[in-house]
């Protein structure tokens, strides 16, 4: 069954990537970097927080509900 271009997709998908700061120096506490990417649209974007990931994916679902696109534009912190 295909799906016309218009039709919302049910269910999405991205891939989380997380890694620790490599640079840090002794005492410093640890920094996490995320990436998060879209494969529908290729579409990758960086976070240094939880909050800033959160706040993406806030933003990206009210735009999914509106019906207004695929992915917001970028957003890094």
């Amino acid at each position: 069954m295909s799906r016309n271009a218009d039709t919302p997709r049910p269910y999405h998908f991205f891939i989380l990537g997380m890694w620790m700061q490599s640079d840090r120096r002794p005492g410093q506490p640890i920094l996490w970097r995320i990436s998060l990417e879209n494969p529908h649209t290729a579409e990758r974007n960086g976070f240094s927080t939880l909050a800033g990931l959160d706040a993406f994916l806030a933003t990206w679902m009210q735009e999914q509900e509106n019906g207004e696109r695929d992915q917001p534009a970028a957003v890094s912190e």
